[in-house]
């Protein structure tokens, strides 16, 4: 902090509240130069089997007042302002977005020269106690150079990405996220979107729904894919074994999944289990249709 004339202004638990008076590089440099000074020290620690040390720092630029608060019986020296307070929630989203270092649009628009670091965007949040959305970003110097050079290949594709999961357009944002994943499997921040994605497109409706239907016997199939082709708004998919319906929902993934315990070989409650156990399709709903009637099943 000191070699890019910052100062401490204090120490509060675990944290050091810093202030730079001279620029937003000077800011941006030094929690660079932090970040891969600790990055050698956990090396040591490595090499010594000792838990390695993670930390989290977040960059906010504006006015303060630097003076002394207090009464008669104690008084310190700080400074006070609506930035600081924004420095610190944003250190807290640093865990949120497992990403160590995160600056604001205001830190941003300061810096002489964007270009020299790497810096992507990485969200647009409204953080507790602030009314106004605030854009923040991600510097990642300090990353490894593989990781460095994994993000600078998929950063054109993840801000696309960005700029259409918050323009709303959800379902095109989300392959987007698929593309950097394939590229750099760790990016964390591309897999929260990704989630993000699946969640909310999860809650749409589709134009046609597709349902599948799993059941061993024709009448069956034949009975429940009349009443739902009839309703007009639903694609039927049909499957009269478990392994067959495991292979529909891999290729098709249908939006809901009506399905039969009695059946030869695999089971109804076997067919769910392995479902439940894939990530990418556990969350597809599943209605059990059954002339079971013992409490047990």
């Amino acid at each position: 902090i000191g070699q890019h004339h910052g100062f401490i202004d204090k120490y509060i638990g675990d944290a050091i509240m810093a202030v730079f008076p001279t620029c937003a590089d000077d800011a941006v440099g030094g929690a660079i130069a932090m970040l891969k000074t600790l990055n050698r020290y956990n090396q040591l620690l490595k090499r010594a089997t000792l838990p390695q040390i993670f930390i989290g720092i977040g960059l906010n630029t504006g006015p303060m007042v630097l003076g002394t608060v207090g009464g008669q019986n104690r008084m310190d020296g700080t400074v006070l302002s609506d930035a600081v307070n924004l420095a610190s929630r944003l250190e807290g989203l640093t865990k949120i977005y497992h990403a160590p270092l995160l600056i604001t649009e205001y830190t941003y628009l300061k810096l002489d020269d964007p270009l020299q670091y790497h810096i992507r965007v990485i969200d647009v949040v409204k953080v507790k106690g602030k009314t106004e959305e605030v854009t923040i970003y991600e510097v990642y110097d300090a990353d490894s150079p593989e990781m460095m050079v994994l993000k600078d290949e998929t950063r054109e594709d993840f801000e696309t990405g960005f700029v259409l999961y918050h323009s709303g357009e959800i379902a095109n944002a989300q392959p987007l996220f698929n593309k950097v994943l394939q590229v750099n499997e760790n990016d964390k921040v591309a897999r929260i979107y990704l989630h993000r994605c699946h969640e909310v497109l999860g809650m749409t409706m589709p134009p046609t729904a597709k349902i599948l239907v799993v059941d061993d016997l024709p009448i069956n199939v034949k009975i429940l894919s009349s009443i739902l082709i009839k309703a007009g708004k639903f694609e039927v998919l049909v499957a009269q074994e478990g392994e067959k319906a495991l292979a529909i929902v891999e290729s098709q993934e249908p939006h809901l999944i009506l399905l039969d315990i009695m059946m030869p070989g695999m089971d109804g409650f076997e067919v769910c289990r392995r479902l439940k156990a894939q990530p990418r399709i556990k969350d597809i709903p599943v209605i059990f249709i059954t002339a079971l009637t013992e409490k047990e099943a």
